[in-house]
């Protein structure tokens, strides 16, 4: 008989490389831990510049998009599972920015996730909104984790089901983030 102890969510975000990690965790008898990485492969220049201005794609693209091309032609993106602490599989892609602008333009990208209520407010929330574009590409890449159900995200044969999935779990989670923070400052 299975039984899950837990699922937790949680959100890294090391500047200045930029270095993103979600973490997954969930179980059944032993506890299984998935971990996704997004890793910048250049230098990102050290940037905490705020954002003020309207929360629409174009202005936000125009603002902040020279800073993350400084760093961005390359990203890897990583996903490794551990069952009680011992890595069973890896997987890595390096994708360019060309092919995931390609793949989800960026203007498309962020005005879906403004539309679901996303605020962006500074550089780094910039840059980790547009980096899941390169988490979901390598995601359509590899089938058989997302019809295995990585991230505590049902399995699924359907991409579109998966996709939409995805994207509910990232506004979440930054619904999550800001609630953190606003509760912070209000302290």
């Amino acid at each position: 008989m299975e039984s899950t102890f837990h699922t937790a969510d949680a959100l890294e975000i090391i500047p200045p490389s930029i270095r993103f990690c979600v973490h997954s965790v969930s179980g059944t008898s032993s506890m299984t831990t998935t971990e996704l990485e997004i890793i910048f492969n250049e230098k990102v220049p050290p940037s905490d510049k705020k954002y003020t201005g309207s929360q629409n794609a174009q202005e936000l693209m125009k603002a902040l998009d020279a800073d993350y091309n400084k760093g961005h032609a390359k990203t890897e993106v990583s996903i490794s599972r551990k069952g009680n602490g011992i890595e069973t599989e890896s997987y890595s892609s390096d994708l360019t920015i060309r092919e995931i602008d390609a793949r989800y333009p960026r203007a498309e990208w962020l005005q879906l996730l403004l539309e679901r209520g996303i605020i962006i407010g500074n550089f780094y929330e910039y840059a980790f909104n547009l980096s899941q574009r390169h988490a979901l590409a390598f995601l359509e890449d590899n089938p058989h984790l997302w019809q295995s159900g990585v991230l505590d995200i049902p399995p699924t044969d359907d991409w579109e089901t998966y996709k939409a999935a995805y994207i509910d779990k990232l506004v979440e989670i930054e619904r999550t983030k800001a609630e953190i923070e606003r509760t912070i400052e209000s302290s």
